[in-house]
């Protein structure tokens, strides 16, 4: 296993299992969030919905941020194992 794929896998596994847990904490914290808002809503209380500009914002951060967290995972992994 010198120069095989055996070397690559620690660090695609321990990315893949970040990139995992990741999209379930956001999708979590996001049920919660909708679940507050829908009991609010059922109350009465009026939310302003997100303009454009915030949402394009949102939709280009969140793969921005998976890939810089990949990057940081390899080179991390890179660092503490050589």
């Amino acid at each position: 296993m010198n120069s095989g794929w055996g070397n690559f896998f620690p660090y695609f596994a321990g990315a893949l299992k970040i990139i995992v847990l990741a999209i379930a904490a956001y999708l979590a914290i996001k049920w919660h969030f909708d679940e507050e808002k829908r009991v609010r809503e059922a109350e009465g209380v009026v939310f302003d919905k997100p303009g454009f500009m915030k949402k394009l914002a949102m939709i280009l951060a969140f793969p921005v941020f998976l890939i810089i967290l990949v990057i940081s995972v390899v080179y991390a992994t890179n660092w503490v194992l050589y």
